[in-house]
């Protein structure tokens, strides 16, 4: 037994043996301490709000039509509510029939907005869906579209919500780490009660 070596002197002669078997007092290896210094910090990052990723759509593309709709009347329809149309293109099934899907390209940037906010009924009973078709290059990245985290409140947690039946108890606290004189005081003060 070591009991008359202090703590450092214990812990420095003892080799550390990491996962894998390895031996040897090197770097941790956790995965915490591998990416930590990798991780971007948010708070940093403060970036100006983003437009919506539909602000500058240019194509769309509407379903539920009758099908006696063709491409021409569609086109027509759009140039007449919302502006230039630069193509339209109807989906048809194997035997030649309308699915009652267009998809429209607009020329202008936004109108594929003002098309989505202006069509509605067909005939008035018959909706129309029309959906905003985005471009996937022009869109902006994950990580400039994340916002912040909102600080986190120190209110107490509510029972019986979250994890089964008994609901969520709060983590017991640990006690801070002492440090190597603390506990060599504590051991010195463990030999003297334990000799008398």
């Amino acid at each position: 037994m070591d009991i008359d070596k202090s703590l450092d002197e214990i812990i420095s002669s003892k080799p550390k043996v990491r996962r894998g078997g390895k031996r040897g007092g090197g770097a941790p290896t956790s995965a915490r301490a591998r990416y930590a210094s990798n991780v971007p910090k948010a708070a940093a990052q403060v970036a100006a709000p983003a437009k919506p990723l539909t602000a500058e759509a240019i194509k769309i593309i509407i379903s539920n039509l009758p099908q006696d709709v063709t491409e021409a009347a569609v086109r027509d329809l759009m140039q007449s509510t919302v502006g230039p149309v630069r193509t339209v293109q109807m989906s048809y099934n194997a035997t030649g029939k309308s699915t009652g899907v267009a998809t429209v390209v607009f020329k202008n940037r936004g109108d594929a907005n003002k098309a989505h906010a202006a069509c509605e009924m067909i005939d008035n009973q018959r909706p129309m869906k029309v959906e905003i078709a985005i471009d996937p290059n022009q869109a902006q990245s994950l990580a400039s579209r994340v916002a912040a985290a909102p600080a986190a409140r120190g209110g107490p947690i509510p029972r019986g919500r979250g994890r089964g039946r008994g609901g969520a108890r709060p983590r017991n606290t640990r006690p801070a780490k002492k440090t190597a004189e603390e506990l060599d005081a504590e051991m010195n003060a463990y030999k003297e009660t334990g000799t008398a």
